[in-house]
């Protein structure tokens, strides 16, 4: 056995240390020691860390101390990162970790091959709490539906600026006490025409004409008129009013202005309708924001 020296200790494993600011947002590498052979970390300290803004779809607690975050950033798109130590805490300031649906300045280490796992959070500074979000259940609701329908409908990597953009506004609005409904159609109609999936509304997919629109088909990609309609199985009927504040909505009217609020409850269904078929699963959030029983009514 090889002698050691009083006072000091004998050689441990490479550590990284990162430390959290009075915000979690002053994070930084304290040191960078030369990592052992087989070690995760030599990937790691390889990646390329990117600088970002963010807002928080998803948080999961992962442990005692740290987090696992859905992030969607402006410039990067959907982003998986872990928080380590978010939430540690220490004598002199609590620590209670990343908040759901606020936005911040975000540095994090990005993985070249996702198929790995996570990629590692070093900063986060909190810019925007929308906290008036918190003021009312259904405000929450909605938020919580918008962020959902943004993980479902996005892929890492891929950056969408102007969707970004769009569900910051639609949170902002949301927190200034904006209607409901009429924020989250509109930001349905944003998430959709960012994908390239809005449908057709003016004349029916399958043969153009424009007279007799009664069904709406997420598969064939908008509304189906009667003749063409018997041969689709999946389908669903769409009322005259609610076609008409589609139409509305497309065009960047006000959506609210006419129809009233079962109309806007029916535009809400068909388009949450439209996303669920695309996405391959329904949002569970909807039925936070519109009960099931005022839903699928024609």
């Amino acid at each position: 056995m090889r002698a050691v020296s009083a006072g000091r200790r004998p050689a441990r494993a490479a550590r990284v240390f990162l430390r959290f600011g009075s915000t979690f947002g002053s994070g930084r590498i304290k040191g960078r020691a030369k990592p052992e052979r087989g070690s995760g970390f030599g990937r790691e300290a390889c990646m390329p860390v990117v600088s970002d803004v963010a807002v928080v779809l998803r948080r999961i607690e992962y442990s005692e101390t740290s987090q696992v975050l859905g992030l969607f950033t402006r410039g990067h798109g959907q982003a998986r990162v872990i928080a380590k130590g978010a939430k540690r805490s220490t004598r002199s300031r609590f620590s209670p970790g990343i908040d759901l649906l606020e936005e911040g300045q975000v540095s994090f280490s990005m993985r070249t091959d996702r198929s790995e796992g996570l990629s590692t959070l070093t900063e986060w500074k909190q810019t925007r709490s929308f906290g008036g979000l918190r003021e009312k259940l259904e405000r929450l609701a909605a938020g919580q539906y918008v962020a959902e329908t943004t993980l479902m409908m996005t892929v890492e990597g891929d950056a969408h600026a102007l969707l970004y953009d769009a569900l910051t506004s639609a949170l902002q609005s949301l927190c200034d006490g904006a209607a409901v409904l009429e924020t989250t159609t509109g930001y349905q109609r944003a998430l959709l025409e960012s994908a390239g999936a809005w449908p057709r509304l003016d004349a029916c997919v399958v043969c153009g004409r424009g007279s007799g629109l009664t069904y709406f088909s997420s598969l064939e990609g908008g509304m189906v008129c009667r003749d063409c309609e018997g041969v689709r199985v999946e389908k669903r009927v769409v009322a005259g009013p609610t076609l008409e504040m589609l139409r509305r909505l497309e065009c960047g009217g006000d959506a609210g202005s006419s129809g009233g609020e079962e109309v806007l409850v029916r535009m809400f269904d068909v388009l949450d309708y439209h996303i669920a078929h695309l996405a391959g699963r329904e949002a569970t959030s909807a039925s936070m924001l519109v009960p099931s029983g005022r839903r699928r009514v024609t």
